[in-house]
């Protein structure tokens, strides 16, 4: 068994006094077509081209909050919209797995 935490495949975030649950595995995905497509090596080129720190990227794909600015940008580098990876989040629904 490896000592490291397993990633989330999504997380609950607020923006705005909204919930909502981002689906960051497709991130994930998109974030490595983006690498095969040669448009970001590493973290730290999309970081560079986003205008965030790498550990700041990095937070956002391992589901640590970041600011609705950073994840818009995120998504925008990763040629992804805040609707192919983020639903309304309704804390009553019983939910599908745990984050």
């Amino acid at each position: 068994m490896s000592g490291r935490r397993q990633r989330p495949s999504w997380v609950i975030v607020h923006y705005r006094d909204t919930t909502w649950k981002l689906d960051l595995l497709v991130c994930r995905v998109a974030l490595v077509r983006r690498q095969i497509d040669g448009e970001f090596d590493s973290m730290e080129l999309l970081a560079e081209a986003v205008g965030v720190s790498r550990s700041t990227a990095s937070r956002f794909f391992s589901g640590r909050p970041t600011s609705l600015r950073v994840t818009l940008a995120i998504l925008k580098a990763l040629k992804l919209e805040f609707d192919d990876v983020a639903q309304p989040y309704d804390p009553d629904e019983a939910p599908e797995d745990a984050a």
